[in-house]
């Protein structure tokens, strides 16, 4: 778990991205049929959120919660916005967010998250939300060894390619998509 904490950290330190770039080349479909509390509820019944809370580690997430203000017209037009804070359980102040933009059939579209506090914490965060997309571990290397701004995978429990993407030069944004192609 460690190494592929790390792993992650030095993919997000190292790389850049862009939305725009990387919708040029995908047939976008939804990254989960799961809805944003569903998705929130699958990272908390994962392998690593348990690991973590075996080892007197507790996750906690808010429940998603519509944000207008985070709407992406542009990239993500027709899409709404939900948030969930998260962070260890009993601190005041949260370690990120997870935004979740949602089709109007009540499905994730799109997942971007975002430290603002410890990035090991967050990279654990980061695994959960792999987790809940479906990936398994040799899907979650494949994202994670490829060292450009944009990697891309065949998720086979969630039938569909999963791409990520970091979103800024720290690497404390990242997003996920779907695609069919």
């Amino acid at each position: 778990m460690k190494k592929i904490f790390l792993t992650a950290l030095a993919i997000c330190l190292l790389t850049f991205a862009s939305v725009a770039g990387a919708q040029a080349n995908y047939n976008f479909v939804a990254v989960s049929d799961l809805c944003a509390q569903g998705f929130v509820d699958a990272m908390g019944n994962g392998q690593v959120y348990q690991n973590l809370r075996q080892q007197g580690t507790t996750v906690a997430f808010t429940a998603p919660s519509r944000h207008a203000e985070l709407d992406d017209p542009q990239n993500l037009s027709g899409l709404e916005a939900y948030r969930s804070l998260f962070g260890i359980q009993g601190t005041e102040t949260p370690n990120g967010e997870i935004h979740f933009f949602v089709a109007p059939d009540n499905s994730v579209y799109a997942v971007r998250l975002v430290n603002t506090g410890d990035p090991q914490l967050a990279g654990m965060v980061l695994v959960m939300a792999m987790e809940a997309i479906g990936l398994n571990q040799q899907e979650m290397q494949t994202l994670f060894n490829v060292q450009l701004q944009t990697a891309e995978t065949f998720c086979q429990n969630a039938g569909r390619k999963i791409i990520r993407t970091v979103l800024d030069q720290q690497g404390n944004v990242v997003m996920f998509f779907g695609a069919s192609n």
